[in-house]
């Protein structure tokens, strides 16, 4: 790995309707895993960029991105460093927006919350309580 560290338990979220970031965040947080939020995939970047930490798991809902085709591509550029899981409408899913991009997974909205939040903690490998 470069100069870069691995935080395990470090979440980065993208998501532009902040309620569902918002519930999604604490819930992890009350998991105890430390989560940083952002509303677009370019403010997430700039901050993964910046850090010399690469978090355990990225998670960014393109369902309601402005421009979910450039943000897949962003996003594609980070798999081999940091999994990336996408959250995404059907839509997206059916015209192959997503696929061959080498993300780890791929959600279709709705997605449960509870559902997502168990996924996660397997992901992460967090046994809190």
């Amino acid at each position: 790995m470069d100069i870069l560290s691995s935080d395990m338990n470090l979440v980065l979220l993208v998501g532009k309707e902040w309620k569902a970031r918002a519930l999604l965040r604490a819930q992890l947080i009350e998991e105890g895993l430390e989560v940083e939020a952002h509303e677009s995939v370019g403010s997430a970047l700039e901050s993964l960029e910046a850090s010399p930490a690469i978090p355990s798991l990225l998670i960014a809902d393109l369902a309601e991105s402005d421009d979910p085709s450039a943000d897949a591509e962003k996003l594609a550029r980070w798999t081999a460093r940091v999994p990336v899981w996408v959250i995404a409408s059907l839509n997206l899913i059916t015209n192959k927006l997503l696929r061959g991009r080498e993300f780890e997974l791929i959600l279709t909205r709705p997605v449960d919350v509870g559902e997502l939040v168990a996924q996660i903690k397997q992901r992460v490998g967090t046994d809190s309580p």
